[in-house]
């Protein structure tokens, strides 16, 4: 009784927040738009959790240093940490990898947080990834509407990604 009476004070709470501040609209919009986002990207990657994107990353992740540098140089490359922790969670939740393994990945991206800054300050290389975000997300999309379970997975993926990138963007 105590629990839907709590749940039914935080509906209507919420309800009020959403009527009276435009802001938390937004907020809320681009929360949601995130978790469905990693909702897909989990989908997808399931989708693969018996084939060569598995064998790829236990080689990859199978000792910690190896999972550090990998997080680090992936996060370097593509310039987002957030997205780094995401894929990775993705991972451990399809069973892709372990957990130890994703803390290695997880370690790896906040290190590559500051390659991040260095290639930025050395080079001025800077890759806006939100650009992306929609023609990701419609790709994502029409692959995700495919008969064969692969495209169908790729489209998951690319759909989650699309999602994640605009949920930032929102």
């Amino acid at each position: 009784m105590f629990k839907r009476l709590l749940f039914f004070s935080f509906l209507v709470l919420l309800a009020v927040l959403l009527y009276f501040n435009p802001n938390f609209k937004t907020i809320l919009a681009g929360v949601a738009i995130l978790l469905f986002g990693m909702i897909m990207l989990e989908d997808g990657f399931r989708a693969f959790s018996k084939g060569p994107l598995q064998n790829i990353l236990k080689r990859v992740t199978n000792r910690f240093y190896k999972s550090i540098t990998a997080g680090a140089l992936v996060t370097a490359l593509i310039q987002s940490s957030s997205l780094v922790s995401v894929i990775t969670i993705s991972f451990i939740s399809a069973g892709l990898i372990t957990l130890s393994e994703g803390l290695g990945l997880i370690f790896g991206a906040n290190i590559g947080t500051t390659a991040t800054a260095w290639l930025v300050a050395g080079f001025g290389l800077k890759i806006k990834i939100s650009v992306l975000a929609l023609p990701v997300l419609i790709f994502g999309l029409i692959f995700s509407f495919q008969k064969k379970s692969s495209l169908k997975g790729i489209g998951s993926v690319l759909a989650g990604l699309g999602f994640f990138s605009l949920a930032f963007t929102t």
